[in-house]
């Protein structure tokens, strides 16, 4: 189970760094697009806020139990799943900050709630993964 806890660690890092780059790229993008549109927003933080619940919901339903630690293919297979949904909750809620900044400005009661909400996901993950030991 060490081993596991390890991939994990190395896994949340990864999509980590991810996000970090990608936090730049999805700023200009949507600053782009203001530029453009302002009355886009409200739709695409509808459109943002859907794909936020949808990648939450899977994340949550994910339990590393039914997972056979044993087995490489299985316990790579649920990483990849989990990895990929942190990655989609992260990406969503990068942009939601962004839209919400670009609608009202900035509002770090807010950015702060979104960073509490992708730490509890990444501490479920962890909690989860502890449970199936």
């Amino acid at each position: 189970m060490k081993k596991t806890f390890w991939e994990n660690v190395v896994k949340n890092v990864i999509v980590f760094i991810i996000l970090i780059f990608t936090q730049l790229e999805i700023q200009s993008t949507l600053g782009s697009l203001v530029t453009i549109d302002k009355s886009i927003l409200g739709s695409l933080l509808v459109a943002v806020s859907i794909l936020s619940v949808t990648a939450c919901f899977g994340n949550f339903a994910f339990t590393y139990e039914k997972t056979e630690h044993r087995n490489d293919k299985s316990r790579y297979l649920s990483h990849m799943t989990t990895g990929l949904l942190m990655l989609l909750i992260g990406l969503s809620l990068e942009m939601t900050s962004v839209i919400v900044t670009l609608l009202i400005g900035n509002f770090f009661i807010f950015d702060l709630s979104l960073i509490i909400l992708y730490s509890a996901s990444v501490l479920y993950d962890f909690w989860d993964l502890m449970r199936a030991d």
